[in-house]
């Protein structure tokens, strides 16, 4: 009889500690994008990479060490920017994002181009 009340009151205890026991944080699910945005040639604008949480929050990343310049830097400041959107991609891709499209535009002759890519986690 000693044994089996030492032994309720022992699974009692673990059971109620393991009430206060803490929980992991709730993981994000849904849609999240990555916009990498640049404008080449003009030495006032600089490029970034903005990411869009599934609660609409924004997090962005200017590229101040990347300047837009002469016709000649403009290849060097789209592979700058689509250097710094694949290493976001990859940090998030490391935690559990998974890469459904990838969109790419650009608006007129020398003006913004933009690639967006798109993320879920379900």
């Amino acid at each position: 009889m000693k044994k089996f009340l030492l032994l309720a009151s022992l699974s009692l205890a673990v059971a109620g500690s393991w009430a206060f026991y803490p929980n992991a944080a709730p993981v994000p699910t849904g849609y999240l994008m990555v916009v990498g945005s640049g404008r080449p040639g003009n030495e006032s604008y600089v490029p970034e990479v903005i990411t869009i949480q599934p609660d609409g929050k924004q997090q962005v990343q200017r590229l101040t060490n990347v300047k837009p310049g002469t016709d000649r830097t403009s290849t060097d400041v789209a592979v700058a920017l689509h250097h710094a959107e694949v290493l976001q991609v990859n940090a998030l891709a490391a935690k559990g994002w998974r890469l459904v499209s990838v969109a790419q535009s650009t608006v007129g002759v020398g003006a913004t181009t933009e690639t967006v890519y798109m993320m879920e986690r379900r």
